[in-house]
């Protein structure tokens, strides 16, 4: 165990979470805030979770930093989770956003830019709104953390915000040098940016802060809990709080409830292994939505990892860029390439699309672009397979040569044209966000692939991490087959059964209700007041 803060002599605490990342130390600043003893213990060497490692976007309705109508954002979220009418949850994801935000910029200097042209995902949907839901934390100075800084999870990718991801529109363009520079000095960006001023507000309002400290028991003892691990026992008096992640890297449980069809992660290996699914199984709570997952198409990347998942490499703007196509072994075409993530692969399970996908692109796409933040000049990444006509390109990759080649040459024609007739690629807001306004065809999402060499790459099915868990009420309290409370224990983020865990309202869609819910969990985390209310 390492001792990041806190006595380590001291073995009593009025609420312990379990996870660190940003539902946990939100719901642990939270407590904190209100006189209580509070003690975060987290299974690996860093903190921060898959929290740190993120875009860092959060989506919070009616957050007060744009223009928005609760009761428009609220119906939104309704028909998307099919939720019955009155339904709680969402009357708190919609109404409790806004105190979270205030709280996590007074209490810990976490302050959020909102995004005003950043459109929601579903955009079919009435409600969306075309921007302002989703909040990107400002660039942050980790050096403040003096020591603690050492705790919070490395990012492999540059300190760079979304909003300049977008602006420079193109690896090709991006600052290396200065991005250097910022990393030199300390500045964390995206997830850093998210957790570091958390582990900060949670470091000054006197909570212990543990690594290496895997939770493997949890007895009931009176009202409160005894916690045990390796080489501790800690004690929570009133309060336990799960938000120690979803399950994706146990091979025993994702096989049982995803078969193949989660083929690769971008959560920290180590982590997310469903133990506090588990423990909270041996308390008496209920789990639900265990087959549901946050989706996304991903790249296998060559670093080897145990367990019978790969590690994955989110694929987004590569995608949804003009001038690419995903394709199934058929050589066609399945679906919209331009929408979100989630929707993306969702659409492939529901087309029975034959997998693996390949996405395909030529080289003026590559020479436009980049690729996995390798320019033209580099060559492209491992993984990538060539061909110098399409032909040659689907032999590569062994998909229908033919099939292939009448894909590409009717996707061509619709790019000149301007209009996907296939799947309306570039018809909504979200896709034109997610295209390139400087694109010289009509369509900002298009752009036909001409230009040999003729690139593809195989995607898989893969996730964040799971989204089901332990079934909660409003106020974030476990609760049991019967729906009833299971007094003390409160589950928040990828270990509950998330709110949004069948949909995607907009960037941020899980981070931004998991804080709120945080936020709740830890404002009512002391069984005399969970239970009063």
């Amino acid at each position: 165990m390492k001792w990041w803060t806190g006595d380590p002599g001291e073995p009593g605490y009025d609420v312990v979470v379990v996870g660190s990342g940003a539902a946990g130390l939100v719901a642990a600043a939270a407590a904190a805030a209100r006189g209580l003893r509070v003690a975060v213990l987290e299974k690996t060497g860093f903190l921060g979770g898959t929290s740190s490692i993120s875009a860092g976007t959060v989506w919070v309705p009616d957050n007060g930093l744009a223009g928005d109508d609760p009761v428009v954002a609220r119906d939104y979220l309704a028909r998307q989770t099919g939720s019955p009418p009155g339904e709680p949850m969402l009357d708190t994801l919609v109404g409790r956003g806004r105190d979270m935000l205030a709280f996590v910029a007074a209490r810990c200097g976490l302050v959020f830019d909102a995004v005003p042209d950043y459109p929601d995902y579903r955009q079919d949907v009435p409600g969306a709104a075309a921007g302002g839901r989703s909040l990107q934390p400002r660039l942050f100075d980790a050096s403040v953390l003096g020591e603690l800084r050492a705790a919070l999870r490395p990012d492999a990718l540059p300190p760079y915000t979304m909003r300049e991801f977008k602006e420079w529109g193109s690896w090709e363009r991006f600052p290396w040098t200065e991005l250097e520079e910022r990393r030199e000095r300390g500045i964390v960006a995206r997830g850093g940016a998210l957790i570091a001023p958390l582990l900060g507000g949670c470091r000054d309002l006197g909570v212990t802060l543990v690594t290496d400290a895997a939770v493997t028991g949890i007895a009931r003892t009176g009202e409160g809990f005894s916690l045990s691990g390796n080489d501790f026992t800690l004690h929570a008096r009133s309060g336990l709080i799960l938000a120690s992640g979803g399950f994706e890297w146990d091979p025993g449980l994702r096989a049982e409830h995803f078969g193949d069809r989660l083929a690769a992660t971008c959560s920290p290996p180590g982590a997310n292994t469903g133990d506090g699914h588990r423990l909270a199984t041996g308390l008496g709570a209920a789990l639900g939505d265990l087959g549901e997952a946050w989706w996304a198409p991903m790249v296998t990347s060559p670093e080897a990892v145990p367990g019978g998942v790969a590690k994955g490499i989110l694929i987004r703007v590569e995608r949804q860029g003009p001038g690419t196509i995903t394709v199934g072994r058929d050589g066609r075409r399945f679906a919209n390439e331009s929408q979100n993530y989630n929707s993306f692969v969702r659409a492939a399970f529901e087309a029975r699309a034959p997998l693996p996908m390949y996405l395909v692109f030529d080289h003026r796409f590559f020479a436009r672009y980049g690729f996995l933040r390798r320019s033209v000049a580099e060559g492209p990444p491992p993984g990538v397979r060539s061909g110098g006509t399409v032909a040659e390109l689907a032999a590569a990759l062994g998909v229908d040569a033919a099939a292939l080649e009448k894909t590409v040459a009717e996707f061509n024609a619709d790019a000149v044209a301007g209009k996907d007739r296939l799947f309306g690629r570039g018809e909504d807001a979200y896709d034109r966000y997610s295209g390139d306004s400087a694109n010289p065809f009509p369509n900002p999402c298009l752009a036909p692939l001409a230009e040999p060499p003729f690139y593809g790459i195989p995607l898989v099915t893969g996730a964040f991490g799971t989204a089901g868990g332990v079934c909660t009420d409003h106020l974030a309290r476990a609760l049991d087959e019967r729906g009833e409370i299971v007094p003390g224990l409160a589950a928040v983020g990828n270990v509950s059964r998330h709110p949004m865990a069948r949909t995607y309202p907009g960037a941020g869609g899980t981070l931004g209700p998991a804080m709120t819910m945080g936020f709740v969990a830890g404002s009512t985390s002391d069984t005399s007041e969970r239970q009063a209310r």
